[in-house]
C-alpha cells in the first residue's frame, strides 16, 4: 500500500537521494530494515518519493530536536506542511506550534498536569493493573494488547481526562488514534480508509471535545476553566481536549504491549525484573520505547538554509526526524537491538527532546510502570502462545495482536 509520489525527485541542494518509502506495507512491517539504510546513506537524506528530507543518526537528532527557531514544528508535526491552504487538518495548539505561544500553553497544561495530581493516580492505577493482572493469571491464556495493553489503558486513562464513560467509549478512541497517527503520514490508501471508519463517529467526536463531554474534576475539565482565567484562548480548550483524546490511549498500550512481548521472548531479561521491579520498572518501559518507539517519526520544517553533518539542507522545506531510527542506531547504543534492563536509556528520544517533549508522559510512564509492576509481583513467567501481529499505521510502530500466557509466580 505505497503512496503517490509527490514529483519532487531531486533534492533543492546536494544530498544523497532514497526512493524509500517508509510508508509502504513493506516498510512497516520492518521499518527497523528501512531506518539502517536510511542511516546508511548519511545523516539526512531526500525522499525522492514524497519531496521531504529524513534523518536518523542518533547524533544529529538530537541537536535538530532542541534547535526549534532552524527546525520549527509549525509546518505540522506529519509529513503533510499544514500551512499549505489545501491543508486537511488544523494544527495541535500544543505540538505544531513554537514559542512564544508554545510556551503559555505548555505553562497552563503543566500546571494542570502537576505532579501532585499524577500521584494522587497512583494508587487507583496500580490497583486496576493487579486486578488485571489477576484476572489474566486466572485466565491463562489471553491476548498481551486487546486484553491487557488497551483494556488497561482505555480503564484509566479516560477516567482520568474526565471523559464521560459510555459503551462505544472505548472503540471510538482507539479508532481516533489510528485517525490522528495515520493522518501524520501521506494521504494514502491506509489513512482514506481510516478517515472513512472515523467520518461514522464524527459526531460523537466532535461533542466530546467539548466542555459538557468532561466530567467535574477531570484534567479534562480544567483545560476549560484554565481558558476562563484567561490562561489559555477560549479556541483552544476544545483543541487542546482534542489532543489528549487522539494521542493519549495508543501510544502509550503500544509501548506496554511492546514491553510484554520483549519480556516473553526473553525470560533473562523478566527474571531480572521480578529481582527488583521498583527499580527496573522504569528501565522495562523505557527500554520497550527505545527499541519500539511508539511514534517513529515527527515533522519538522527548516526555517533557514542551514547543514547537517556536512550535508547542506535547504530552507522551507519539511523533514522527517526519525525518531525509531535514531533509537536504534548501532552507533549510539552498544548491541542495539536487544532489549536490555541494565542499559541507560536516558538518551532515548521515543517522548521526544527540547520544549516539545511529551507532555502526557507522565502519565503514560505512571501506567505503563502500574503495569510491569502488576506483571512483575504476580506472574512468575511469561510465555509466548503465537507469532505477534504488527498493526500497520502511517505513524504508529504498534501490534494487532500478541498471543501470551501468565504462569503463577
Amino acid at each position: 500500500m505505497s503512496a503517490e509520489p509527490l514529483l519532487a525527485p531531486e533534492p533543492p541542494l546536494p544530498a544523497p537521494v532514497t526512493d524509500i518509502d517508509l510508508f509502504s506495507d513493506e516498510s512497516l512491517a520492518d521499518l527497523p530494515a528501512a531506518w539502517a539504510a536510511i542511516r546508511e546513506l548519511g545523516p539526512v537524506v531526500w525522499m525522492s518519493r514524497y519531496g521531504v528530507y529524513a534523518m536518523g543518526r542518533h547524533a544529529h537528532v538530537r541537536p535538530v530536536l532542541t534547535d526549534w527557531k532552524t527546525f520549527s514544528s509549525t509546518g505540522g508535526s506529519g509529513l503533510a506542511d499544514i500551512r499549505r491552504p489545501d491543508a486537511w487538518r488544523a494544527g495541535s495548539p500544543i505540538v505544531e506550534v513554537d514559542p512564544p505561544d508554545h510556551t503559555a500553553v505548555r505553562r497552563a497544561l503543566q500546571k494542570i498536569l502537576s505532579p501532585v495530581l499524577i500521584r494522587g493516580w497512583k494508587a487507583d492505577f496500580e490497583a486496576a493493573a493487579e486486578v488485571l493482572v489477576d484476572r489474566l493469571l486466572e485466565q491463562g491464556s489471553f491476548d498481551g494488547v486487546t486484553d491487557l495493553a488497551e483494556e488497561y489503558v482505555s480503564s484509566t486513562f479516560p477516567p482520568a481526562l474526565g471523559l464521560v464513560d459510555e459503551p462505544q467509549r472505548r472503540a471510538n478512541l482507539f479508532l481516533l488514534g489510528e485517525y490522528n497517527f495515520d493522518g501524520q503520514g501521506p494521504r494514502n490508501a491506509r489513512f482514506l480508509a481510516t478517515e472513512a471508519k472515523v467520518d461514522a463517529i464524527r459526531e460523537w467526536f466532535n461533542a466530546s471535545m467539548t466542555r459538557e463531554a468532561m466530567v467535574p474534576g477531570g484534567f479534562g475539565a480544567q483545560i476549560f476553566e484554565a481558558a476562563d482565567r484567561g490562561e489559555i484562548a477560549p479556541e483552544i480548550a476544545p483543541l487542546l481536549v482534542r489532543s489528549f483524546l487522539r494521542g493519549g490511549l495508543d501510544t502509550t498500550s503500544s509501548t506496554i504491549s511492546a514491553a510484554l512481548r520483549h519480556l516473553s521472548q526473553d525470560p533473562e531479561q523478566f527474571a531480572l525484573l521480578r529481582e527488583d521491579p521498583g527499580a527496573r520498572v522504569k528501565a522495562a518501559f523505557d527500554e520497550a520505547m527505545r527499541l519500539e518507539a511508539p511514534i517513529p517519526n515527527v515533522g519538522r520544517l527548516t526555517m533557514s538554509d542551514t547543514e547537517i553533518g556536512g550535508v547542506p539542507v535547504a530552507a522551507d522545506h519539511k523533514m522527517l526526524v526519525l525518531l525509531g531510527a535514531a533509537n536504534r542506531d548501532p552507533e549510539a547504543w552498544e548491541n542495539a537491538p536487544r532489549f536490555d534492563l541494565t542499559r541507560n536509556t536516558n538518551a532515548q528520544m521515543a517522548l521526544g527532546t527540547g520544549i516539545h517533549m511529551c507532555i502526557g508522559q507522565m502519565i503514560a510512564r505512571l501506567e505503563g510502570e502500574a503495569v510491569l509492576k502488576a506483571v512483575a509481583t504476580r506472574v512468575g513467567r511469561i510465555t509466548p502462545e503465537g507469532a505477534p501481529v504488527r498493526k500497520l499505521n502511517n505513524n504508529l510502530r504498534s501490534l494487532k495482536s500478541l498471543p501470551l500466557r501468565f504462569h503463577p509466580a
